[in-house]
């Protein structure tokens, strides 16, 4: 490399260094965390709290594919393969007949013996291959013993079924029993974890109303004779409690509905009606399901006897007391199916109706679940006192004047933003991942260099480029 040659490289390289630091601390005053250029409102400073708060509502889950609307199905949790089994169920459809100007619509009812599983917020048609009839008002459980969803009874127009049949996966096998209850529809079903078995209640029969009790186990049918006196009913909501115990709420007699709480103790083999100052109002339809996540029973929809669809959820919470929560709730509608969902502790709803027009069935699908927020509290050093600071954490924005910032959030990882005052610059990371227990979050302010602090940049740039100049100068000298 020649004397010129090496005197033009030595120039660029240093000419380039010069910039490179020149634009680095310059642009270091653009890159610090954004501030707060006007005051807006201040929040009043958070307190920590070491509890998280737990929040009970109904999630959407309705997805384009699934099943029909439809009403009055059945549905258990098959929990060898953690889906939600839905069986059978009505629905009104738009049947037109003649010809020409002859033609006529009516609405008639229609019954299905579909099967789908819903799995992980997705429904999939079940193809069981099997001669299980058209039916609804059937009533089904888990039999945890035998690894199968039971299903007794049933309709289809006139015609009452008292075939029990039992659910393995992919298909519905019928069994043979010498004893069974009598034919019916809108029995009540739940299984007690207790007695190892599934208990049937009541139901409308071909010669009225039942208030008969049942235990299936073992394959088998057993009445349970001197269980205490009960009205006859049908459309009774029945579920477990965590004490194996059973609850059942409601019911239609025929003229009258009932609020009446009843509770089968297994220790005893007998129902007991309690009396509790709030309950629920006087429906028929509603269901019942354990949540094992609260540890209570959970009590949602029905109809009242003006016809009128309840959307109200309640709670039962073993201790022989009701519990009205103001969780935001699914459409009102009746004859919805409802289980408890074992592979994430949440309880699935489907389905039901507002009336009997066509328009009015509906294939929306639910989820009841307990979310558990917990704190995440930034905590700030290096401000001044009474000074406005604010995080941004998703879409959710809080200022205020204190040394802490908190949100409530459900366990995951979010990306946070901190706004800083005027003359201050934050030293913070961009996201915190919430786990089970509140969580700190530190910031640390200090103040934004002056002028003079960027203009080392240049300073040490134009030294560089001076003494690259005469640098340029010796060396020609050397080796001239």
């Amino acid at each position: 490399m020649t004397t010129n040659a090496s005197g033009i490289y030595l120039k660029i390289v240093t000419a380039a260094i010069a910039v490179v630091m020149i634009v680095s601390f310059s642009l270091a005053i653009y890159t610090s965390t954004p501030s707060i250029t006007s005051s807006g409102s201040v929040n009043a400073p958070f307190i920590s709290y070491s509890q998280p708060v737990l929040k009970d509502q109904w999630i959407n889950y309705s997805t384009s594919t699934g099943p029909a609307p439809m009403s009055n199905s059945t549905m258990s949790c098959f929990e060898p393969s953690s889906e939600v089994i839905l069986f059978g169920g009505e629905y009104m459809a738009n049947v037109t007949s003649g010809t020409g100007k002859n033609v006529t619509y009516k609405n008639v009812m229609e019954y299905s013996n579909s099967t789908w599983a819903y799995s992980s917020g997705v429904w999939s048609s079940v193809k069981t291959g099997s001669s299980i009839p058209q039916m609804a008002g059937s009533a089904s459980a888990y039999d945890a013993p035998a690894k199968s969803v039971v299903l007794f009874g049933g309709e289809n127009n006139t015609t009452l079924y008292n075939q029990t049949w039992i659910y393995t996966g992919f298909t519905w096998t019928p069994l043979k029993l010498a004893v069974a209850p009598s034919a019916r529809v809108d029995a009540s079903m739940a299984y007690s974890s207790a007695l190892n078995g599934v208990v049937l209640f009541g139901g409308q029969t071909s010669t009225g109303y039942s208030n008969s009790t049942w235990i299936f186990k073992g394959g088998a049918w057993q009445k349970l004779s001197g269980a205490g006196i009960i009205p006859a009913m049908s459309g009774s909501a029945l579920g477990s409690t965590g004490n194996g115990n059973l609850v059942l709420y409601g019911g239609f007699n025929g003229t009258a509905y009932s609020s009446a709480t009843y509770i089968f103790n297994v220790g005893s083999m007998k129902w007991s009606k309690i009396v509790e100052s709030v309950s629920p109002p006087a429906l028929a339809f509603a269901h019942l399901n354990y949540f094992s996540y609260n540890n209570v029973t959970v009590l949602f929809g029905g109809v009242s006897s003006t016809g009128t669809p309840y959307s109200g959820t309640w709670i039962f919470n073993n201790t022989s007391s009701w519990d009205n929560i103001w969780a935001t709730a699914p459409y009102a509608a009746y004859g919805q199916a409802m289980t408890h969902y074992s592979a994430n502790n949440t309880i699935v709803l489907f389905g039901g109706t507002e009336s009997n027009a066509v328009s009015e069935y509906n294939n929306y699908t639910f989820q009841f679940m307990n979310n558990t927020f917990n704190w995440v509290l930034f905590k700030e050093t290096g401000l001044p006192a009474n000074s406005t600071w604010g995080v941004k954490v998703g879409s959710s924005y809080n200022n205020t004047t204190s040394s802490t910032v908190g949100f409530l959030v459900l366990q995951g990882t979010y990306n946070y933003t901190v706004f800083s005052p005027s003359g201050y610059q934050a030293s913070t990371g961009t996201n915190f991942t919430m786990y089970f227990s509140e969580t700190n979050v530190s910031i640390s302010f200090s103040k934004t260099p002056g002028l003079l602090y960027y203009s080392y940049g240049a300073i040490a740039g134009i030294a560089i480029v001076i003494l690259a100049l005469v640098g340029e100068v010796v060396y020609r000298k050397i080796f001239k």
